[in-house]
């Protein structure tokens, strides 16, 4: 009985894997969206995942991190973005953040 289950799992998985062969690479290298938009990098497993309007995939490292990143996707986009593409833009981001 339990080889069927391992069986079923080696199947689903070749599958999982096949598909996701075929998808984009995740921004951030598959760093937390959120941790991004805050300036800290935090890898995750992409078990916790987005994808924009844009064909955007975005990882996170929990449900909670991704409720809070869609608060505000454009933005949170735009800031975590700026992190790992332009330091310095992220920078004058965090400035004009309110703070709270």
């Amino acid at each position: 009985m339990r080889s069927w289950k391992i069986a079923l799992c080696a199947l689903l998985c070749s599958i999982g894997t096949a598909v996701w062969a075929d998808d984009p690479e995740p921004e951030f290298g598959g760093n937390c969206a959120l941790s991004a938009s805050m300036g800290n990098k935090r890898p995750t497993s992409c078990t916790v995942v987005w994808i924009s309007p844009e064909d955007k995939l975005y990882c996170f490292s929990s449900e909670n991190a991704k409720q809070i990143f869609l608060k505000d996707p454009k933005g949170n986009e735009r800031k975590a973005q700026a992190f790992f593409n332009d330091p310095a833009l992220w920078e004058k981001l965090k400035k004009q953040a309110p703070e709270g």
